[in-house]
Protein backbone atom coordinates (compact mmCIF):
# COMPACT_ATOMS: atom_id res chain seq x y z
CA UNK A 1 0.00 0.00 0.00
CA UNK A 2 3.12 2.26 -0.31
CA UNK A 3 3.22 5.63 -2.17
CA UNK A 4 3.02 9.34 -1.74
CA UNK A 5 -1.12 9.35 -1.73
CA UNK A 6 -1.51 7.07 0.97
CA UNK A 7 -4.81 4.57 0.90
CA UNK A 8 -7.11 7.16 -0.51
CA UNK A 9 -4.89 6.38 -3.79
CA UNK A 10 -4.28 3.21 -3.83
CA UNK A 11 -7.58 1.78 -2.59
CA UNK A 12 -9.77 3.86 -5.19
CA UNK A 13 -7.31 2.40 -7.92
CA UNK A 14 -7.92 -1.11 -6.80
CA UNK A 15 -11.00 -0.49 -6.45
CA UNK A 16 -11.51 0.48 -10.29
CA UNK A 17 -9.07 -2.53 -10.93
CA UNK A 18 -11.43 -4.82 -9.38
CA UNK A 19 -13.80 -4.94 -12.53
CA UNK A 20 -10.68 -6.79 -14.21
CA UNK A 21 -9.03 -9.15 -11.64
CA UNK A 22 -9.98 -10.55 -7.87
CA UNK A 23 -7.49 -7.56 -5.52
CA UNK A 24 -6.22 -8.41 -2.36
CA UNK A 25 -5.22 -5.47 -0.40
CA UNK A 26 -2.10 -5.83 2.00
CA UNK A 27 -1.40 -3.30 5.04
CA UNK A 28 -3.29 -1.72 8.41
CA UNK A 29 -6.40 -2.20 8.31
CA UNK A 30 -7.18 0.48 10.51
CA UNK A 31 -6.76 2.58 7.49
CA UNK A 32 -7.78 1.34 4.47
CA UNK A 33 -11.38 -0.17 6.41
CA UNK A 34 -12.51 3.87 6.29
CA UNK A 35 -11.49 3.93 2.41
CA UNK A 36 -13.77 1.42 1.66
CA UNK A 37 -16.45 2.67 3.60
CA UNK A 38 -16.69 5.40 2.23
CA UNK A 39 -16.38 4.24 -0.98
CA UNK A 40 -19.09 1.60 -0.70
CA UNK A 41 -17.75 -1.37 -2.98
CA UNK A 42 -20.34 -3.65 -3.91
CA UNK A 43 -17.67 -6.48 -3.21
CA UNK A 44 -15.24 -5.78 -1.03
CA UNK A 45 -11.23 -6.98 -1.77
CA UNK A 46 -9.55 -9.29 0.85
CA UNK A 47 -7.26 -7.10 3.36
CA UNK A 48 -4.23 -8.55 4.68
CA UNK A 49 -3.80 -6.98 7.49
CA UNK A 50 -0.08 -5.49 9.12
CA UNK A 51 0.58 -2.38 11.18
CA UNK A 52 4.60 -3.10 9.75
CA UNK A 53 5.82 -1.10 7.29
CA UNK A 54 9.45 0.07 5.64
CA UNK A 55 10.47 3.30 6.75
CA UNK A 56 12.37 5.44 4.87
CA UNK A 57 15.66 4.99 6.52
CA UNK A 58 15.60 1.30 6.32
CA UNK A 59 18.56 0.15 5.21
CA UNK A 60 18.27 -3.10 2.75
CA UNK A 61 19.99 -4.65 5.83
CA UNK A 62 16.98 -4.25 8.08
CA UNK A 63 14.42 -4.63 4.97
CA UNK A 64 15.83 -8.24 4.61
CA UNK A 65 16.14 -9.01 8.48
CA UNK A 66 14.22 -7.94 10.25
CA UNK A 67 10.86 -6.09 8.30
CA UNK A 68 9.18 -9.95 8.47
CA UNK A 69 5.90 -8.54 8.71
CA UNK A 70 6.33 -5.35 6.11
CA UNK A 71 3.23 -5.29 3.89
CA UNK A 72 5.65 -4.84 0.85
CA UNK A 73 7.15 -8.70 2.03
CA UNK A 74 3.61 -10.00 3.10
CA UNK A 75 2.41 -9.09 -0.53
CA UNK A 76 5.15 -10.90 -2.41
CA UNK A 77 5.33 -14.17 0.21
CA UNK A 78 1.45 -13.94 -1.59
CA UNK A 79 3.12 -14.53 -4.82
CA UNK A 80 5.72 -17.15 -4.11
CA UNK A 81 2.68 -19.13 -2.37
CA UNK A 82 0.56 -19.11 -5.45
CA UNK A 83 -1.81 -17.28 -3.22
CA UNK A 84 -1.78 -14.19 -5.71
CA UNK A 85 -0.25 -13.94 -9.35
CA UNK A 86 1.38 -10.32 -9.29
CA UNK A 87 2.38 -7.59 -6.61
CA UNK A 88 1.65 -4.41 -7.35
CA UNK A 89 3.54 -1.32 -5.44
CA UNK A 90 4.85 2.13 -4.96
CA UNK A 91 7.02 1.98 -2.42
CA UNK A 92 10.91 2.33 -2.38
CA UNK A 93 12.29 0.35 -5.73
CA UNK A 94 15.80 -0.84 -4.04
CA UNK A 95 13.58 -2.46 -1.34
CA UNK A 96 11.12 -3.76 -3.45
CA UNK A 97 14.13 -4.90 -5.89
CA UNK A 98 15.88 -6.50 -3.11
CA UNK A 99 12.89 -8.04 -1.22
CA UNK A 100 11.24 -9.62 -4.46
CA UNK A 101 14.70 -11.14 -5.58
CA UNK A 102 15.10 -12.99 -1.59
CA UNK A 103 11.27 -13.57 -1.71
CA UNK A 104 10.61 -15.11 -4.67
CA UNK A 105 13.79 -15.55 -6.44
CA UNK A 106 15.43 -14.84 -9.99
CA UNK A 107 14.36 -17.38 -13.06
CA UNK A 108 16.68 -20.02 -14.16
CA UNK A 109 18.88 -18.36 -16.86
CA UNK A 110 18.65 -14.63 -15.48
CA UNK A 111 21.85 -13.21 -14.20
CA UNK A 112 19.66 -10.06 -13.10
CA UNK A 113 16.06 -8.70 -12.99
CA UNK A 114 15.90 -4.92 -14.78
CA UNK A 115 13.37 -2.38 -14.61
CA UNK A 116 11.42 -2.23 -17.88
CA UNK A 117 8.89 0.12 -18.68
CA UNK A 118 6.58 1.54 -21.54
CA UNK A 119 6.36 4.70 -22.88
CA UNK A 120 3.95 6.36 -25.41
CA UNK A 121 5.59 6.62 -28.56
CA UNK A 122 4.06 8.33 -31.71
CA UNK A 123 2.20 5.06 -33.19
CA UNK A 124 2.13 3.39 -29.52
CA UNK A 125 3.96 2.27 -26.76
CA UNK A 126 7.64 0.74 -26.96
CA UNK A 127 9.58 -0.79 -23.70
CA UNK A 128 12.69 0.63 -22.34
CA UNK A 129 15.22 -1.42 -19.97
CA UNK A 130 17.27 -1.30 -18.04
CA UNK A 131 15.79 1.83 -15.79
CA UNK A 132 18.02 2.07 -12.72
CA UNK A 133 18.50 -1.93 -11.51
CA UNK A 134 21.79 -2.34 -12.81
CA UNK A 135 24.37 0.29 -13.32
CA UNK A 136 27.05 -1.24 -15.58
CA UNK A 137 26.33 -4.18 -17.51
CA UNK A 138 28.50 -6.30 -19.93
CA UNK A 139 27.54 -7.13 -23.45
CA UNK A 140 25.83 -10.78 -22.53
CA UNK A 141 23.83 -8.93 -19.79
CA UNK A 142 22.52 -6.54 -22.38
CA UNK A 143 21.66 -9.55 -24.69
CA UNK A 144 19.47 -11.08 -21.99
CA UNK A 145 17.25 -7.39 -21.53
CA UNK A 146 16.81 -7.49 -25.19
CA UNK A 147 15.12 -10.84 -24.84
CA UNK A 148 13.76 -9.71 -21.49
CA UNK A 149 12.29 -6.99 -22.79
CA UNK A 150 10.58 -8.59 -25.93
CA UNK A 151 8.93 -10.68 -23.56
CA UNK A 152 7.31 -8.12 -21.84
CA UNK A 153 6.36 -6.26 -24.68
CA UNK A 154 4.70 -9.37 -26.44
CA UNK A 155 3.36 -10.15 -22.68
CA UNK A 156 1.53 -6.62 -23.01
CA UNK A 157 0.10 -6.81 -26.59
CA UNK A 158 2.81 -6.01 -29.17
CA UNK A 159 1.10 -8.00 -32.55
CA UNK A 160 4.22 -8.39 -34.12
CA UNK A 161 8.16 -9.46 -33.37
CA UNK A 162 9.59 -6.63 -31.33
CA UNK A 163 12.01 -4.59 -32.65
CA UNK A 164 14.94 -4.29 -30.82
CA UNK A 165 17.54 -1.64 -30.78
CA UNK A 166 20.47 -0.40 -28.64
CA UNK A 167 20.52 3.05 -27.14
CA UNK A 168 23.75 4.80 -28.03
CA UNK A 169 24.97 8.16 -29.02
CA UNK A 170 25.09 7.83 -32.54
CA UNK A 171 23.49 5.07 -35.21
CA UNK A 172 26.91 4.63 -36.93
CA UNK A 173 28.61 0.75 -36.59
CA UNK A 174 32.15 2.50 -34.83
CA UNK A 175 30.13 4.72 -32.12
CA UNK A 176 29.21 4.54 -28.44
CA UNK A 177 31.50 2.03 -25.84
CA UNK A 178 33.07 -1.17 -27.19
CA UNK A 179 30.24 -3.01 -24.61
CA UNK A 180 27.76 -1.36 -27.20
CA UNK A 181 29.67 -2.90 -30.28
CA UNK A 182 30.23 -6.46 -28.76
CA UNK A 183 26.30 -6.30 -27.54
CA UNK A 184 25.47 -5.38 -30.89
CA UNK A 185 27.15 -8.28 -32.52
CA UNK A 186 25.69 -10.64 -30.35
CA UNK A 187 22.26 -9.44 -31.20
CA UNK A 188 22.80 -9.27 -34.52
CA UNK A 189 23.52 -12.87 -34.17
CA UNK A 190 20.71 -13.84 -32.72
CA UNK A 191 17.81 -15.20 -34.57
CA UNK A 192 15.61 -15.15 -31.54
CA UNK A 193 15.30 -11.11 -31.88
CA UNK A 194 14.80 -8.63 -34.48
CA UNK A 195 17.23 -6.63 -34.06
CA UNK A 196 17.16 -3.50 -35.99
CA UNK A 197 20.80 -1.55 -34.78
CA UNK A 198 21.46 1.71 -32.64
CA UNK A 199 18.71 4.21 -31.48
CA UNK A 200 19.75 8.06 -30.01
CA UNK A 201 17.82 9.21 -27.69
CA UNK A 202 16.06 12.09 -29.90
CA UNK A 203 14.81 9.20 -31.64
CA UNK A 204 13.20 7.17 -29.15
CA UNK A 205 9.22 8.02 -29.82
CA UNK A 206 9.52 8.19 -33.82
CA UNK A 207 8.44 4.05 -34.13
CA UNK A 208 12.01 2.95 -34.80
CA UNK A 209 12.00 0.42 -32.38
CA UNK A 210 9.63 -1.34 -29.80
CA UNK A 211 12.58 -2.30 -27.42
CA UNK A 212 15.06 -0.23 -26.60
CA UNK A 213 18.25 -1.73 -24.65
CA UNK A 214 20.73 -0.05 -22.01
CA UNK A 215 22.18 0.05 -18.90
CA UNK A 216 20.52 1.40 -15.78
CA UNK A 217 23.28 4.12 -15.43
CA UNK A 218 21.85 5.62 -19.07
CA UNK A 219 18.32 4.47 -19.10
CA UNK A 220 17.81 5.71 -15.25
CA UNK A 221 18.98 8.99 -16.79
CA UNK A 222 17.15 9.29 -20.06
CA UNK A 223 14.05 8.34 -18.08
CA UNK A 224 14.54 11.09 -15.58
CA UNK A 225 14.99 13.90 -18.73
CA UNK A 226 12.00 12.02 -20.12
CA UNK A 227 9.80 13.25 -17.40
CA UNK A 228 11.84 16.43 -16.82
CA UNK A 229 10.93 17.43 -20.27
CA UNK A 230 7.13 16.48 -20.13
CA UNK A 231 6.70 18.84 -16.60
CA UNK A 232 8.66 21.81 -18.80
CA UNK A 233 6.01 21.54 -21.66
CA UNK A 234 3.19 21.65 -19.50
CA UNK A 235 4.54 24.17 -17.45
CA UNK A 236 5.04 26.00 -20.64
CA UNK A 237 0.98 25.16 -21.90
CA UNK A 238 -0.02 26.55 -18.66
CA UNK A 239 1.77 29.71 -19.07
CA UNK A 240 0.29 30.00 -22.81
CA UNK A 241 -3.23 29.48 -21.72
CA UNK A 242 -2.91 31.92 -19.08
CA UNK A 243 -1.49 34.27 -21.25
CA UNK A 244 -4.20 34.67 -23.48
CA UNK A 245 -6.91 37.67 -24.10
CA UNK A 246 -10.40 36.83 -23.23
CA UNK A 247 -11.30 36.89 -27.24
CA UNK A 248 -8.26 34.14 -27.92
CA UNK A 249 -9.70 31.95 -24.79
CA UNK A 250 -13.09 32.48 -26.39
CA UNK A 251 -11.85 30.78 -29.44
CA UNK A 252 -9.81 28.28 -27.74
CA UNK A 253 -12.92 26.98 -25.59
CA UNK A 254 -14.41 25.94 -29.22
CA UNK A 255 -11.79 23.26 -29.23
CA UNK A 256 -11.62 22.09 -25.43
CA UNK A 257 -13.02 18.71 -26.80
CA UNK A 258 -9.99 18.23 -28.82
CA UNK A 259 -7.71 19.88 -26.05
CA UNK A 260 -8.78 17.60 -23.48
CA UNK A 261 -8.33 14.60 -26.04
CA UNK A 262 -4.63 15.20 -26.25
CA UNK A 263 -4.33 16.21 -22.79
CA UNK A 264 -5.62 12.53 -21.94
CA UNK A 265 -2.69 11.43 -24.73
CA UNK A 266 0.11 13.27 -23.08
CA UNK A 267 -1.13 12.08 -19.59
CA UNK A 268 2.15 10.09 -18.46
CA UNK A 269 -0.30 8.62 -15.48
CA UNK A 270 -1.79 6.60 -18.27
CA UNK A 271 1.41 4.84 -18.67
CA UNK A 272 2.54 4.25 -14.95
CA UNK A 273 4.12 1.46 -13.64
CA UNK A 274 7.61 -0.30 -14.55
CA UNK A 275 7.81 -4.29 -14.38
CA UNK A 276 10.90 -5.91 -12.27
CA UNK A 277 11.38 -8.54 -14.91
CA UNK A 278 13.61 -11.71 -14.28
CA UNK A 279 11.79 -12.92 -11.12
CA UNK A 280 9.90 -15.80 -10.77
CA UNK A 281 6.55 -13.37 -10.46
CA UNK A 282 4.78 -10.60 -11.60
CA UNK A 283 6.11 -7.59 -9.34
CA UNK A 284 5.58 -3.87 -10.99
CA UNK A 285 6.53 -0.84 -9.68
CA UNK A 286 4.20 2.13 -9.62
CA UNK A 287 5.42 5.70 -9.20
CA UNK A 288 5.51 6.72 -5.45
CA UNK A 289 3.78 10.48 -6.84
CA UNK A 290 1.35 8.53 -8.66
CA UNK A 291 -2.60 9.27 -8.50
CA UNK A 292 -5.14 6.96 -8.57
CA UNK A 293 -5.46 6.88 -12.52
CA UNK A 294 -1.43 6.28 -12.92
CA UNK A 295 -1.86 3.43 -9.72
CA UNK A 296 -4.45 1.79 -11.84
CA UNK A 297 -2.62 1.45 -14.91
CA UNK A 298 0.43 -0.46 -12.88
CA UNK A 299 -2.17 -3.10 -11.63
CA UNK A 300 -3.22 -2.88 -15.58
CA UNK A 301 0.26 -3.55 -16.47
CA UNK A 302 0.33 -6.14 -13.99
CA UNK A 303 -2.73 -7.89 -15.06
CA UNK A 304 -1.47 -7.87 -19.05
CA UNK A 305 1.36 -9.31 -18.14
CA UNK A 306 -0.36 -12.28 -16.06
CA UNK A 307 -2.62 -12.79 -19.11
CA UNK A 308 -0.24 -12.73 -21.43
CA UNK A 309 1.76 -15.23 -19.74
CA UNK A 310 4.88 -13.31 -18.98
CA UNK A 311 7.07 -15.96 -16.91
CA UNK A 312 6.07 -18.00 -18.99
CA UNK A 313 7.71 -16.71 -22.71
CA UNK A 314 10.63 -15.63 -20.42
CA UNK A 315 10.74 -19.49 -19.42
CA UNK A 316 10.91 -20.28 -23.04
CA UNK A 317 13.62 -17.60 -24.22
CA UNK A 318 15.95 -18.95 -21.58
CA UNK A 319 15.09 -22.65 -21.34
CA UNK A 320 18.63 -23.43 -22.55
Amino acid sequence: MGGDGGVDVTVAAALAAARAADITLVGDRRAIEPVLAASDPAGRPEIIHTEERIEQGDSLATILRHRTRASLRLALECVREGRADAVVSGGDTAALMALARHVIGQMPGIRRPAICKALQGSAGPFWMLDLGANLACDAAQLVQFAHMGSAVAQASGCMHPPRVALLNIGTETGKGPPVLHAAAALLAAESRLAFVGYIEGNRLFRDEADVVVTDGFAGNIALKSIEGAAWMAGQLLRRWFESLGLIEQAGMALARGRLEALRREMNPQRYNGASLVGLRGIVVKSHGSADAEGFESAIGQAIREVQGDLLGQLALRFAD
